[in-house]
């Protein structure tokens, strides 16, 4: 088991920690029935884990997230290098500052990696903008415009809207207080809880802390693939297979030959085996692997694009970490 230090505390997780987290990831709304018969606890015991978790702060809030089709969202990544060392707290508090900012972390050669949302041309030259201008900064490599594998889009009639300004306020309420909320009957939220789930145009998910310390790190692989011999969705199902047991995830860009894949190592000549193995398959024209401290999260620029589609409608929500 790998601990993980949450706010100072360590935790340890086990398979089945990991098992409910990915669940839950996957939708936050699943009920404990179902992740019993998963796990193989009872639904008491799987509770109590989940008890845990929050209270630990490996899970940390409860979410909801409309597809990128929904909100054209555009994810960015920059990597960001400074003339001289920075006061990591001063950098993040001009971070916070900007709305587009998801996160920012060191990285281990110095250098400091920002991932950002943004939902327009003006938000992302406002971004773009900050960075530049920051105190000290001497170089600021920006990708943006990412492909995304994930998201569905549908119409949202006014019971659709009723229904997500409850659920963005808290994922996990039950049908019965969306019922009394929204005056709707439960049958059709339901249905409607249904269609925007398997229609991927809402996430109902978890954010969870950074799975990071002296036996885990988060890797971010930065490759151009060779262009004329091969392609991005060859490349990224060719990582996806022969990495898929530290395997987290990729952004793809959709205007130039660029991949980040993100990996979840516990030493690093892992790090050395991925890239070793990458440039031998051929595949790739430049490798850099990005190995990230543990980060600092701030508020999710998605659920700010949530609130204000339903501002639109004459509708306002919140939603923060439980109890």
């Amino acid at each position: 088991m790998s601990p993980i230090d949450v706010s100072g505390r360590m935790y340890k997780m086990d398979p089945i920690d990991r098992l409910i987290i990915e669940r839950l990831k996957i939708n936050c709304r699943t009920s404990l029935q179902n992740l019993s018969k998963i796990s193989g606890f009872s639904a008491n015991a799987v509770r109590k884990r989940i008890d845990s978790l929050e209270a630990s702060g490996v899970i940390h809030s409860y979410t909801v997230w409309l597809s990128p089709l929904m909100t054209n969202e555009d994810s960015v990544i920059a990597i960001l290098e400074f003339e001289t060392d920075q006061l990591e707290k001063k950098l993040i508090k001009n971070l916070s500052s900007n709305p587009s900012v998801s996160k920012v972390s060191r990285l281990l050669d110095g250098r400091y990696i920002v991932f950002g949302v943004c939902f327009d041309s003006e938000e992302l030259s406002s971004l773009t903008m900050h960075l530049r201008t920051l105190p000290g900064i001497s170089n600021v490599e920006m990708y943006s415009r990412f492909l995304h594998y994930w998201g569905g889009k549908i119409d949202f009639t006014s019971s659709h809207r009723d229904i997500l300004r409850c659920l963005i306020r808290d994922p996990r309420m039950p049908i019965s207080d969306v019922a009394k909320e929204t005056g709707l009957p439960s049958n059709e939220i339901k249905e409607i809880i249904t269609q925007m789930r398997e229609s991927e145009a809402v996430l109902f998910t978890i954010n969870t802390s950074d799975v990071t310390n002296e036996e885990s790190m988060e890797v971010l692989v930065k490759v151009q693939w060779n262009v004329g011999k091969t392609s991005n969705e060859h490349v990224l199902g060719w990582f996806q297979e022969k990495f898929a047991s530290s395997y987290l995830g990729e952004y793809v860009s959709a205007t130039e030959p660029t991949l980040f894949f993100n990996f979840l190592v516990n030493h690093v000549q892992e790090v050395e085996i991925v890239v070793q193995k990458t440039k031998e398959s051929g595949l790739v024209s430049t490798i850099e692997p990005l190995i990230l401290f543990p980060g600092t999260s701030f508020p999710d620029p998605r659920l700010r694009r949530a609130n204000q589609l339903l501002e639109e409608t004459g509708f306002s929500s919140q939603n923060g970490p439980f109890a």
